[in-house]
């Protein structure tokens, strides 16, 4: 079964997307937003920065929904002074809770955001086609957890269409692009995880 997603919004990380510039702690986050900017999911960042002595940083637990509609969880670890990345693409969040977190002096802060790239099929499956709704203004590539699968050079005309009569693609199918363009990819519906993982 095939469904689309059109992509017209950029996809450029957004660090603070879920959670803004906050101290580390023990409880609930506030979100400041609960989905992407684009529409589908993507995989989310914690960013961690040391304010006098890097503190015991814990875990970051986050709960949402994956793009097949069913329940996600994942654990992200902070790296000091850097970006943890996690795995799991959330189309939507409902809590991001610090864990296990130990001051050392000064609270240190975080932020918590999205990761670059529309993740319009969290799961393995097969592109179909992609149709260019305006000229492209910039490059768009279009990849899986491995591989770039198809790059729109920049100029491409508006109303192209590239059929791929079903490449296959492994972990998750994501299109990079800026708000400039306008890309609606053709694909096979993302699986709930136990079919995904089976």
């Amino acid at each position: 079964m095939s469904t689309f997603t059109n992509t017209a919004a950029t996809t450029a990380a957004v660090t603070n997307r879920y959670v803004t510039t906050t101290n580390m702690k023990v409880g609930t986050y506030t979100l400041a937003n609960t989905t992407p900017v684009w529409s589908g999911a993507g995989q989310v960042t914690v960013t961690h920065t040391t304010v006098v002595t890097t503190d015991t940083l814990g875990t970051i637990a986050v709960v949402g929904v994956d793009l097949s509609g069913q329940a996600r969880s994942e654990s992200i670890t902070p790296l000091a002074d850097s970006v943890a990345t996690g795995t799991i693409p959330f189309r939507t969040i409902t809590s991001i809770t610090g864990v296990g977190w130990v001051i050392a002096g000064s609270n240190d802060t975080l932020v918590v955001g999205v990761a670059a790239g529309n993740i319009a099929c969290g799961t393995a499956g097969q592109l179909q086609g992609v149709l260019v709704n305006n000229t492209v203004a910039t490059a768009v590539t279009i990849s899986d957890g491995s591989k770039t699968i198809l790059v729109i050079p920049a100029s491409q005309a508006a109303g192209s269409y590239f059929n791929l009569g079903g490449v296959d693609f492994y972990t998750n199918l994501k299109v990079a692009t800026t708000s400039t363009n306008d890309i609606t990819v053709i694909h096979t519906l993302s699986l709930p995880l136990i079919y995904a993982t089976a």
